[in-house]
């Protein structure tokens, strides 16, 4: 039944995931720019193109492990029996460092081990644990002996704070593994993997992997280049493929992914360091050392810059550890396994990708590309052809193979057998077991969204929303407008067009404006004080707090009254008239205008004339009181009654000689 339903759930996805990658590939998302009347054009971030897990490979710089390396070799040497030991300085340091991004650190146990722990979202008690020991031997200041595997540790950690996962994931910075408990120094101490080891069985701590790092530097260029890693795990057959086995596949092909071909894998039972802690437990757990063999004669030079030193592998190595993590804490919660290529592939070449499976069952691909041009494709196991080499007419394939693919490395191969450079995208699903219980992940393992919800790029926007609105959960503003997404969508803004320049609730701020200010770009009074923002925000007021009743100028109106009398609400005279606002608006003159009536004259001389501020020809004799060279007086009716008296002495005169 639990198999019917792996399948069922499986071709749902594959279905879904076709159309969706369909209608991704090469696509680049075009709206209508409100801002110039053109387009914004929005290239998708090339971490799109990754897997989820293969992002931590392309977040890490070359300082997460030459920055941790420097300091801890800087100590000087670590040994625990020295007395002058610089192994509590490197502890300190790691106990700061860890704890300034945030992850618990402290010493551990009666032997003052460094452990520190990444906190998960998840609801059981799964952990994925890395470990390298801290202590140097008596000589010298232990660059290989091993700040270079305390250097890889911090790497990770230092990538990997920027997920939040599922699973805790545990730093480990072992004590006392240069301390032998013979004269012969043929059986380490090793106190603090074996305190550390033994707390995670008491804590029943569910230890899906440990990677410990032992010695990892040294390289001769004359040895095999593929040896110059080796990653040592128990006997399949004694301890079971998924406890060591299938770790040290993993890790190799998270190499190989990377385009790296230096690790080998071995069944290495002799090394005497920390992962035993771990496999006397019961815990899974691989080691990984340097594979080239030192010279006694010759031995190498122990300083940071040694030429017999390859920090690039261990910088490799910590890339893809950190990724590996990813990838294990990601497995469950439903989901099927979806491993992805997606790249540009020139006429005659071919690109290859590889996991490790772990349980027999069949492959189902998926693959888009943006052209027509004919593809071949081959799916290899580790001893079986799962897809023979196969031509397709063009790079959209869709297809479950008949073969199943038994558990251990798989890789599949995509040639482009065309005329021209093809851009395709190839899915694989299957589903993971990580531990061989017989239930694969999916089923076995829930949990439900953390709180608060993920959000890679830190833009107030979830993940889950970004796929909803179509951003980009790797670019803050997806639209390079000045606003992340989650404002433009908290808002009602588009983010994915540029509308920055734009005013949505009409209160003559720009969106980006009300931004930076912290008011809400689709309301017009974010503070509901009854004053639009972009009133405020010009005459100095708080648009975030409702300041209505409040008098700032003191000349008896209130804000709320300054802004509908349109006054200043930091002026009690707010045109410097001489006369207060508060006297204007009492008698109806314009409070931001002088001279209410526009006839010429300031209001205040006006009202100290006996003339009407707000009628502009007091005396009605059509000659503005301004210009006016005596307002109070009709000049019209002066000239009319000028003109009436000769006419009027004229009259009389005539009537006395007509009737005389």
């Amino acid at each position: 039944m639990a198999s019917r339903k792996a399948k069922a759930a499986l071709l749902v996805i594959v279905v879904v995931s076709t159309v969706f990658v369909g209608s991704l590939v090469l696509n680049r998302l075009f709206q209508t720019d409100e801002d110039d009347g053109g387009q914004t054009q929005i290239e998708p971030h090339p971490y799109n193109a990754l897997n989820w897990w293969d992002v931590a490979k392309e977040i890490a710089k070359t300082s997460n492990m030459l920055t941790p390396l420097g300091r801890i070799v800087g100590f000087g040497n670590r040994h625990l029996e020295n007395p002058n030991t610089g192994y509590y300085d490197a502890a300190d340091y790691l106990i700061d460092l860890l704890g300034g991004w945030g992850l618990e650190a402290q010493y551990f146990g009666n032997h003052d081990s460094v452990l520190s722990r990444q906190v998960g979202y998840g609801n059981d008690s799964r952990a994925i644990v890395f470990g390298a020991h801290l202590d140097s031997n008596e000589n010298g200041v232990g660059v290989n002996q091993n700040a270079g595997g305390c250097a890889v540790v911090t790497m990770i950690a230092d990538i990997l704070r920027n997920y939040r996962l599922p699973v805790d994931i545990y730093y480990c910075y072992f004590s006392y593994n240069t301390v032998f408990l013979d004269e012969q120094q043929r059986v380490r101490a090793m106190y603090g993997s074996k305190e550390i080891a033994q707390h995670f069985v008491d804590e029943d701590i569910d230890v899906m992997a440990f990677y410990n790092f032992d010695e990892l530097l040294f390289y001769n260029e004359n040895q095999d280049e593929t040896e110059s890693l080796i990653a040592e795990h128990h006997s399949p057959v004694s301890r079971g493929y998924h406890q060591t086995q299938y770790l040290a596949e993993l890790m190799q092909a998270f190499l190989r992914n990377s385009g790296h071909n230096f690790m080998s894998i071995d069944d290495e039972l002799n090394t005497q360091t920390d992962h035993w802690a771990f496999w006397d437990r019961g815990l899974p757990a691989v080691n990984i050392k340097s594979g080239h063999r030192i010279d006694p004669e010759f031995p190498p030079q122990d300083s940071l810059y040694s030429e017999d030193y390859n920090r690039d592998h261990a910088f490799e190595l910590g890339k893809a550890a950190a990724a590996l993590a990813v990838y294990l804490a990601s497995s469950g919660n439903g989901e099927t396994i979806s491993f992805k290529l997606e790249k540009p592939i020139l006429p005659g070449s071919s690109s290859q990708f590889r996991t490790v499976i772990s349980f027999r069952q069949t492959i189902q691909l998926t693959s888009i590309s943006n052209s027509t041009e004919p593809i071949s494709l081959r799916i290899q196991g580790g001893n079986d052809t799962v897809l023979p080499t196969t031509d397709f007419d063009n790079g959209s394939v869709t297809l479950t193979t008949e073969q199943q693919a038994d558990l251990g490395p798989l890789s599949v191969k995509i040639t482009n057998i065309g005329n021209a450079t093809i851009y395709i995208e190839v899915h694989i699903f299957y589903q993971n077991d990580h531990d061989g219980n017989g239930i694969v992940d999916s089923e076995q393992y829930t949990w439900s969204e953390p709180d608060p919800p993920l959000d890679w790029d830190k833009d107030g926007l979830s993940d889950k929303d970004e796929e909803v609105y179509g951003t980009d959960i790797f670019v803050r503003d997806t639209d390079q407008d000045g606003m992340p997404d989650g404002f433009e969508v908290a808002y009602d803004l588009n983010p994915l067009l540029h509308d920055s320049k734009g005013d949505l609730d009409e209160d003559g701020l720009d969106n980006i404006r009300e931004m930076q200010l912290g008011t809400a770009a689709n309301n017009n009074d974010t503070d509901a004080d009854g004053m639009p923002d972009g009133w405020e925000v010009m005459y100095g007021t708080d648009p975030l707090v409702d300041d209505a009743l409040e008098d700032f100028d003191a000349d008896n109106l209130t804000n709320l009254e300054e802004y509908m009398y349109g006054a200043d609400p930091y002026l009690p005279d707010s045109d410097f008239d001489g006369i207060t606002d508060a006297e204007e608006v009492e008698r109806g003159t314009d409070p931001m205008n002088p001279d209410s009536d526009e006839d010429g004259l300031r209001d205040l001389l006006e009202l100290i004339e006996g003339l009407d501020p707000l009628w502009p020809d007091y005396d009605f004799d059509l000659l503005p009181d301004g210009s006016d060279p005596n307002p109070k007086i009709n000049g019209l009716l002066m000239i009319l009654a000028l003109a009436a008296i000769p006419v009027a002495i004229g009259s009389i005169f005539f009537y006395r000689r007509l009737y005389k």
